[in-house]
């Protein structure tokens, strides 16, 4: 009798969600599967394709294919607050002394009234005196940022895709890292563009692995040099230099993601190469998401295309969140945020280092996130449904991966507790959740 794969697929996702196969069964083979179900082989296949592709399963190299969802969860870089009793899920972080002083800040750029400029329409240049001010915010000791650099969109993420859109056609190919930024994954599906996946080591992405595949031929390259979510790796400067001489050879434009640089003051690789590298910034990790004006440093000759894209994806900056932006940093509220959020995240970390001490945990004291690799006997969806259990949000390896079926067993943890008490206590029951067996 001939059975639709979809109609198939659906019965599974509805034994799925009433509990039947629970979250962390191994499916049968496919083959075993096919015979069960009087199936071709080939339509066995499709509907395995079809359950992973809702989100249902997931396979892994090696082992099978399990299921990681009761219910077709929405793309992970698309998720609102998860809406768990503690969400270490999502990277956000902001103390009551920060609230407090942006919000007495706030009442006094409104008193002022609002200026000209403030309340014009979007733009991706915006006010000159507030590019100035926004140029210094990202400049250091040891790398300058020219105001006329700056294009202006309305977020972290709206820069990152104008960035791709401007750099790859459909059909383009941009590399990244295997385990990388969600949304860039979930913005080049949109865009069709494909995403080259390559291999990491202890510093980030691996050099050789980029040189190779830029001879093949690439549109561009998306990397985070510094404090890499989520497996929290900085590159060296011997590395960033290496980096940046690739691109030059093969005349190859980087996306440099320095959303986590104002934790860990680096050189950028835009520093070894200025006309091959868009630099993205944002205020979303600096200060707050509910303010998260997004910053594009690029070379002058790539304005004009990144410039239409921005305009073509409705992506520009809104004038009232830039004029707010300028007036926290003048006011050095930025700063002083910024420097509370560094001074926590150590204290944070040192919580984390010792209470996971026989886990492995890896971190760094100026993070705001953290990775558990979780020993052999769990994946990484099982724990984060068992930690939901517990009223505790982590992120799941499998939601940063390219290539499905190819992330390490392991789960990112945010360092958003509202408080050190109540941080000491879930990672006191991630610890104890790492070292149980799960539930069968």
């Amino acid at each position: 009798m001939f059975k639709p794969y979809t109609r198939i697929a659906d019965r599974i996702a509805e034994r799925i969600a009433k509990g039947e196969l629970p979250i962390g069964t191994r499916l049968p083979p496919q083959r075993v599967f096919a015979y069960e179900e009087g199936i071709a082989p080939s339509t066995a296949s499709r509907v395995y394709e079809e359950l992973c592709h809702r989100g249902l399963v997931a396979g892994e190299v090696g082992r099978g294919t399990f299921v990681t969802n009761r219910f077709a969860p929405l793309d992970p870089s698309l998720q609102e607050p998860s809406g768990a009793g503690l969400d270490l899920e999502i990277v956000f972080r902001l103390g009551t002394d920060a609230r407090e002083k942006i919000a007495t800040s706030t009442a006094r750029f409104f008193k002022k009234g609002l200026a000209e400029h403030a309340a014009a329409p979007p733009s991706v240049r915006g006010n000159a005196e507030a590019l100035k001010v926004l140029a210094g915010m990202m400049t250091t000791d040891d790398f300058h940022v020219d105001p006329d650099s700056l294009l202006l969109a309305g977020s972290g993420k709206e820069a990152i895709a104008a960035s791709i859109s401007a750099l790859a056609p459909r059909g383009g190919r941009i590399a990244v890292e295997a385990l990388t930024y969600p949304f860039v994954i979930a913005a080049a599906r949109l865009l069709g563009i494909e995403l080259v996946p390559l291999p990491l080591d202890s510093e980030g992405i691996d050099p050789d692995a980029l040189d190779r595949q830029a001879s093949l031929g690439l549109d561009g390259v998306y990397l985070q040099p510094t404090l890499q979510s989520p497996l929290v790796l900085t590159m060296t400067l011997a590395r960033r230099k290496m980096i940046a001489e690739i691109l030059i050879r093969h005349n190859l434009v980087a996306i440099e993601d320095r959303v986590y640089g104002f934790l860990r003051t680096t050189r950028p690789i835009a520093a070894f190469a200025p006309d091959h590298v868009i630099q993205i910034d944002s205020l979303s990790k600096r200060l707050m998401p509910g303010l998260a004006v997004g910053l594009i440093i690029a070379p002058l000759r790539l304005h004009n295309s990144l410039a239409r894209s921005l305009r073509a994806g409705g992506w520009m900056a809104p004038t009232l969140s830039v004029a707010l932006a300028w007036h926290w940093i003048e006011e050095g509220i930025v700063s002083s945020v910024e420097l509370e959020k560094r001074r926590e995240a150590a204290m944070m970390f040192d919580i984390a280092r010792r209470s996971l001490f026989e886990v492995d945990f890896h971190g760094a004291p100026d993070a705001l996130h953290g990775w558990i690799a979780l020993p052999p006997k769990w994946r990484g969806e099982s724990f984060a449904a068992a930690s939901a259990k517990l009223g505790i949000a982590v992120a799941p390896g499998r939601a940063f991966a390219v290539t499905q079926g190819t992330a390490p067993s392991g789960v990112r943890i945010a360092y958003s507790a509202p408080d050190l008490r109540t941080w000491k206590l879930a990672i006191k029951e991630l610890g104890k959740l790492a070292r149980q067996s799960p539930a069968k």
